[in-house]
């Protein structure tokens, strides 16, 4: 992981406006948004550009309070029917204590949105969407040249307009550097915008050196002037073509959510899967969302903690998904150990979305016996087949019942690699489980639990029903023999009483020899998804970001060393270490 550590902005309040502490500035004035008019929007021409494509790559150093990117998708949603691309660069974000205070004062229903979905305090790359996915914010959070030069390593399509916001170079004179300048001209194209509100003679000399022909735009009567320009030098970069249409084999939650992201950017699908609809894992009609993570700063860590971050926004708000706190107990002193590196890691007293749990907090809060807790305060309860179905709901996306071409464009079944991707070495086999709907306990104390709990097994608590769970066979066992280890797993959650069982669901989840799911090319032009075994409501919707944006030429919002632990081509070297014979060799 990116060990770059994230210092929250030091936001006050000065006559209702917006104060950077550490800079000595404001973020915005009391006429923001006429500002954002003046300064960005019309300078930029972006309204009136009739050289761009159907997405618009707008990129901002300075995210700050997100108030520009607010405005400018709002202007894209109300005036064209583009999508939104926008690219923001902040090394100090915003607290959640201070985006629920903007809330309060600024009613746009898509700055309310940001403010619950705003990342966390991790370094690097995060991804949101808005409006139905029409609108895709990718935030880097961390020194601003950094995220630029990972932008231009790793992002083909070129900005289509820049927005310069960051304060006064006299006080952030680290924002202002010339190799901020180059690496802005590198990812720029022929007739890109670079709008800013400062007028200083050194950007505008730093613009100008790296290719930007620009000039001064009238301000008054609140400032003097600001400054804009278009790039007109030579550039190697280009426009990649983006697929118009797409087909996916695999119809569970890995191949719905690929389907959603790339119909949501305007590209035509079909998906065909002869079981039908969320069949194999994905039939599980209670799931919960959670995430393993890791006491360290591996690369398997960092995936987890980032698809997690990622589907939370996704499903803890959504009509198919019950909102939950989680816990995870310690149920031994090594657990505790771990646990309390993860929250060494990932704790934030400014963003407290996880939370570590002594023992004695562990039983005066939540009335459970453990030796301590990892409680993650947004989880949800996922109805999988549900939320296959509610993906699916969108007009450019077709599905089939059959097994389709004879060479997808993406897998989203892992019984199905070795026929449409032979030569890939793949370490993936099925790993059965049960649950079991049970009537909920009938003592006081348990029936008022109201967390999902996670130990040897795990507890989904309902008004109506519990699901208990879940087993994990290597080969099938009787129901009735996994219906007994449900019960004996949860026994400490679920008292001495009998336990009434009203149903059980059965299924196999497919699972990777390291438990890391499989996502990227297996061929130049054929993608897979798969593998996700008991994190698919996470990974999924994170890896189908991932291979939407390799298509459409965006930055991913993985770390290059992210994607490589999940990367098909991993077990290659893994085999070649055991002296295991190349497939197809």
């Amino acid at each position: 992981m990116n060990t770059e550590r994230i210092e929250p902005a030091l936001l006050q309040w000065h006559n209702n406006e917006p104060f950077a502490a550490r800079y000595d500035d404001i973020y915005y004035s009391a006429d923001g948004q006429e500002e954002f008019q003046r300064v960005f929007l019309e300078p930029s021409a972006l309204m009136q550009r009739d050289d761009l494509g159907d997405c618009l790559q707008v990129a901002e150093l300075g995210f700050g309070t997100g108030l520009n990117f607010v405005l400018c998708a709002q202007a894209i949603l109300e005036n064209t029917q583009q999508r939104l691309h926008y690219i923001g660069f902040e090394a100090h974000p915003l607290a959640s204590a201070d985006w629920g205070r903007l809330a309060e004062q600024r009613p746009q229903a898509l700055f309310q949105d940001l403010a619950k979905a705003a990342p966390p305090l991790l370094s690097g790359w995060h991804r949101r969407g808005f409006a139905a996915g029409r609108i895709q914010l990718s935030v880097y959070h961390g020194d601003v040249l950094n995220g630029l030069q990972d932008l231009n390593a790793r992002q083909q399509q070129p900005i289509d307009t820049w927005f310069l916001d960051g304060f006064d170079p006299r006080k952030n004179p680290a924002m202002w550097r010339p190799e901020i300048f180059s690496a802005i001209a590198a990812s720029s194209i022929t007739g890109t915008r670079a709008c800013t509100f400062t007028a200083s003679g050194q950007v505008r000399r730093g613009l100008t050196e790296v290719g930007f022909a620009m000039r001064k735009v009238d301000q008054r009567p609140r400032k003097r002037e600001s400054l804009a320009g278009i790039f007109n030098a030579r550039t190697q970069r280009s426009r990649p073509t983006v697929p118009q249409q797409i087909r996916i084999f695999g119809a569970g939650i890995a191949g719905c959510s690929v389907a959603r992201e790339l119909a949501n950017q305007g590209i035509n699908v079909e998906l065909f899967d002869p079981n039908g609809i969320a069949h194999g894992g994905s039939r599980m009609q209670a799931s919960a969302l959670h995430c393993r993570l890791l006491g360290d700063l591996s690369a398997t860590a960092e995936f987890r903690a980032r698809a997690y971050h990622h589907a939370r926004p996704l499903l803890t708000h959504s009509d198919v998904a019950q909102p939950i706190s989680a816990v995870q107990l310690a149920l031994n002193n090594q657990e505790v150990a771990k646990q309390r590196r993860i929250d060494a890691v990932y704790g934030d007293s400014e963003n407290p979305w996880l939370a570590f749990l002594d023992a004695q907090a562990v039983s005066s809060q939540l009335g459970l016996e453990a030796h301590s807790a990892l409680l993650f305060r947004d989880s949800a309860i996922i109805n999988l087949p549900r939320l296959c179905a509610r993906l699916l709901a969108h007009p450019r996306i077709q599905f089939v019942q059959s097994a389709g071409p004879a060479q997808p464009d993406v897998i989203a079944c892992a019984s199905m690699s070795q026929k449409f991707a032979p030569a890939m070495p793949l370490e993936i086999g099925d790993v059965f489980g049960q649950l079991e709907w049970i009537a909920p306990p009938v003592t006081d104390e348990l029936h008022k639990l109201s967390v999902a709990i996670v130990g040897n097994g795990y507890v989904l608590p309902g008004t109506e029903h519990w699901v208990i769970g879940s087993t994990y066979e290597q080969s099938p066992w009787e129901a009735d023999v996994a219906t007994a280890h449900n019960i004996a797993s949860n026994r400490a959650f679920l008292g001495p009483d009998d336990i009434q069982t009203l149903k059980y669901q059965r299924a196999a989840r497919c699972v990777s020899s390291d438990r890391n799911p499989v996502i990227g090319k297996v061929d130049e032009c054929v993608w897979i998804t798969a593998a996700h075994g008991s994190m698919g409501s996470s990974s999924a919707p994170f890896a189908a970001s991932i291979i939407a944006s390799d298509m459409l030429g965006w930055i991913t919002p993985a770390s290059s060393r992210a994607l490589k632990s999940v990367a098909p081509d991993r077990f290659i070297a893994r085999q070649a270490r055991r002296g295991v014979k190349k497939v197809g060799a």
